[in-house]
């Protein structure tokens, strides 16, 4: 695990403009917040046409995304958070303003195999009211087993309704 040192290490390839693809994933970022929010000033520092970004399962939690949000939704199209399962509603919270941001050129974003819940997919419809630019969410585990549900009841789900209506929107 490259931990909080890695992450700032990263500030290195601040010249490093052709990177396309970062993929984190995997590594224990869960008392990382600090890095990972060395991380969002290198993406908004850097000259980068960064595409996708992956912090698959890296043990993120609520601090290390508010301190992630801005730069990876501003500076990144593709990115993964699937499987960070310590993420909350305060966390999603964040990420939701961020995506409300004019600056945010997020296409994709994978928030799969985590317990998102109705007060989550609450506050991801808010924050894509007014977004023009996110063009795939994932919300979704695989499988039939409880440990892969996301726990949105149909409540949750109808909380995108009218942004999904909504043609000023996504």
């Amino acid at each position: 695990s490259i931990g909080n040192e890695g992450l700032s290490a990263l500030a290195a390839l601040a010249n490093c403009t052709s990177l396309e693809q970062l993929d984190l994933s995997r590594n224990d970022f869960s008392m990382a917040a600090a890095g990972l929010g060395s991380l969002s000033d290198w993406l908004q520092a850097a000259l980068l046409n960064l595409n996708e970004l992956s912090l698959r399962s890296c043990g993120i939690d609520d601090e290390g995304l508010q301190a992630l949000a801005n730069g990876a939704t501003n500076h990144c199209k593709d990115l993964d958070l699937s499987e960070n399962d310590s993420i909350t509603v305060l966390g999603l919270r964040r990420l939701s303003t961020s995506l409300q941001s004019e600056s945010c050129r997020l296409e994709k974003l994978d928030l799969g195999w985590m317990d998102i819940g109705d007060d989550g997919a609450e506050v991801l419809a808010r924050g894509l009211i007014g977004n023009k630019v996110l063009i795939r969410m994932h919300l979704c585990g695989e499988g039939e087993g409880e440990d892969d549900d996301i726990a949105i009841t149909p409540a949750g789900w109808s909380a995108f309704s009218p942004v999904l209506c909504d043609t000023s929107s996504v």
